[in-house]
């Protein structure tokens, strides 16, 4: 029977703005939110922005 899993919510997502800003390490975000850092990663990259011009754009954005 196949796994099932939740996708990351708009507040979970959120949270994860708010400490990729403070600094936390991914693996950090996934223990505290109670994922596999492989979820946190994925996330990081798939809603990662990045600009060579417009630098102070670049980043993660909590995007669902």
């Amino acid at each position: 029977m196949p796994t099932s899993y939740l996708h990351l919510d708009l507040e979970e997502r959120r949270k994860i703005a708010r400490w990729r800003d403070a600094k936390v390490p991914a693996t950090e975000i996934a223990f505290r939110l109670g994922r596999h850092r492989s979820t946190i990663f994925r996330e990081l990259s798939r809603n990662r922005f990045v600009d060579a011009e417009l630098q102070h754009l670049s980043g993660y954005y909590a995007l669902p």
